[in-house]
């Protein structure tokens, strides 16, 4: 059997060769002539970078040029890959050989070594080399290029189809291999190189799945080249494939498609363990990648539900809120009759005297009026007679009286009903449903509109004790804020029964205003003071308490951001509830 050719590289002379040379030696020069001296032979260097083997021809009267030429081609195009081949005269051996390491010459031969036969063994030998050099340095680019996709592509937010096509072309061009990408019915979704996306690889696909048992291999490694799917495949690509690599990308226990790589006896033999280990790496970083956008995915899907779940809880709470808010107004409705109904029975009984002040007076002004008359008519007896009439009238009704009277009656009654329209708009501020919007208010007049409201609960039974400063600004809900102190207060008032006294300090801390509430009441057991602000927990009989009202009150200095907690008072025995609340 006859060896098959070996192709000769291209290549380049630079000096004069002491021999006429083959045809096939010049056929494959670059050049026509030697590269000689001077700036040609530079420019052509430069136009040349991916030049592979160059052999110089050097005597004692071209070695000065020479050795300019090749320190310009290593120092100053910084051209490292070049093979040089150096045929020199025995008069030069000792220049070129102190240079062999600086200028990176790979052969040193005697001229008079000169043959076709060796030019072109060494020339076939340093292009293997060169060539050798170049598939490693793809290599790199290659596992460069899949390292870079895979740190990129863990930043984004996807892994669709783009990216195992792409992950396919690169894995493919790693091993210079053909790839077939297919989807979890092994349906063909791509190939490596694209051009042979024509072919028809269904025998090729039907013979790698048939009684395939993958199990939890990250890669499968085929070698034999007799297994029908490289019989097939060998078919399709018109060339002997020797082996394959089955690259299975999966997202936890699902299979979501397959990388099929087909390799020639050459691709397979410079498949090394490292690169097979960085397959397996590939593999599991694209598995790892798959999970963890399946558990974003999930997890986003999650948070929408809780976000959800967390409107309705706001919402729940709002709706707890509010009905607090009317059970304490039902708690309060009795007392706040009263208290209305005091001023307005009030108002309604000066109605009486005012109704006779105002009939006395329009006689008397109906009198002057007639008398006016008398005196246009110049009747003088009914002038006296009418005159008498008005001053036994003025004395009868006590007119200096009835008018410094009805000035009190009317001052009275208008107080009377200012008290009743701060009643009802404390009442109305209260038992709005609080929105969630907020601004600044002062605290202290939100705790004095409370006690407002529970002015009749407190007069002739609770003593106050305040010590309040002229203003404590902060951001909230002044309605919100209302309703802790209402709630703090009626139960101190509950708490304490007939008599007692309760204190109340607000005081800056720092950053803080800070709100002590205290009673002078039997305090709260050590058994229970855990529990106080569970929602609906109350010591109270079955019917007299929700439950809410220290859960509310626990929720919105929450909101607010603050803290409510038992203190221990200095000078009262009773409970003692201490609220932080930031300052503006």
């Amino acid at each position: 059997m006859s060896e098959t050719p070996v192709a000769m590289p291209e290549w380049a002379l630079m000096g004069q060769a002491p021999l006429d040379m083959q045809s096939e030696l010049r056929t494959h020069l670059l050049t026509l002539e030697p590269l000689g001296p001077g700036k040609p032979s530079q420019k052509w260097f430069k136009k040349h970078p991916d030049l592979a083997v160059l052999v110089i021809v050097a005597t004692s009267d071209n070695q000065e040029w020479i050795c300019e030429l090749v320190s310009f081609i290593r120092e100053r195009l910084q051209n490292t890959q070049l093979r040089i081949i150096c045929f020199a005269e025995e008069t030069c051996i000792e220049v070129f050989t102190e240079h062999l390491h600086t200028w990176h010459i790979h052969r040193l031969q005697t001229l008079q070594e000169w043959s076709d036969t060796l030019v072109r063994n060494l020339l076939l030998c340093e292009n293997e080399a060169y060539e050798a050099i170049g598939g490693q340095k793809r290599r790199r680019e290659s596992e460069l290029a899949l390292l870079t996709w895979l740190a990129r592509t863990g930043r984004e937010d996807s892994l669709d189809m783009k990216h195992l096509r792409e992950v396919s072309e690169l894995l493919s061009s790693l091993l210079s291999a053909r790839g077939l990408l297919l989807d979890p019915s092994h349906a063909l979704m791509g190939t490596s190189p694209a051009s042979l996306q024509g072919d028809d690889w269904h025998q090729v696909i039907d013979a790698q799945f048939a009684g395939l048992e993958l199990g939890q291999q990250p890669i499968r490694v085929q070698l034999d080249a007799a297994l029908p799917v490289h019989v097939e495949a060998s078919s399709v690509l018109e060339c002997t494939v020797s082996g394959s690599i089955l690259i299975p990308l999966r997202c936890y226990d699902e299979v979501r498609g397959y990388l099929l790589l087909l390799l020639t006896s050459d691709q397979l033999a410079d498949l090394d363990v490292g690169t097979v280990n960085l397959l397996e790496k590939t593999a599991d970083q694209l598995r790892v990648l798959a999970e963890r956008r399946q558990s974003e995915q999930s997890l986003k899907v999650q948070y929408d539900r809780l976000q959800d779940t967390l409107k309705q809880l706001y919402s729940t709470q709002e709706q707890l809120f509010h009905a607090e808010k009317l059970s304490s107004l039902g708690q309060l409705a009795a007392g706040i009759a009263h208290e209305i109904n005091n001023p307005v029975s009030y108002v309604l009984s000066n109605f009486e005297p005012l109704d006779e002040y105002i009939s006395g007076m329009s006689e008397l002004i109906r009198l002057h009026d007639q008398f006016a008359q008398t005196l246009d008519a110049g009747d003088e007896q009914l002038r006296h007679q009418l005159r008498t009439t008005i001053q036994d009238r003025e004395q009868s009704i006590d007119l200096e009286f009835v008018l410094e009277d009805v000035f009190s009656l009317v001052a009275d009654s208008r107080n009377g009903l200012s008290r009743v329209c701060e009643i009802v708009k404390n009442l109305k501020n209260f038992a709005h449903k609080d929105q969630l919007e907020s601004g600044q208010f002062d605290l202290v007049a939100c705790y004095q509109d409370s006690v407002g409201i529970l002015r009749h609960q407190i007069e002739g039974r609770v003593e106050l004790q305040e010590r309040l400063p002229a203003k404590a600004v902060l951001d909230g809900n002044a309605g919100m804020i209302g309703q802790v102190f209402i709630n703090l207060i009626q139960n101190s008032i509950h708490a304490m029964g007939e008599r007692g006294v309760l204190s109340t300090e607000i005081y800056a801390d720092g950053n803080d205003w800070v709100v002590r509430l205290c009673d002078s009441g039997p305090g709260i057991p050590e058994d229970v003071r855990t529990k106080i602000f569970d929602p609906f927990f109350t010591t109270k009989p079955v019917g007299q308490g929700t439950g809410l009202g220290l859960s509310t009150v626990y929720s919105i200095v929450e909101r607010h951001g603050g803290k409510v907690s038992l203190g221990a008072s200095d000078e009262l025995s009773g409970a003692c509830f201490e609220i932080r609340l930031p300052a503006t």
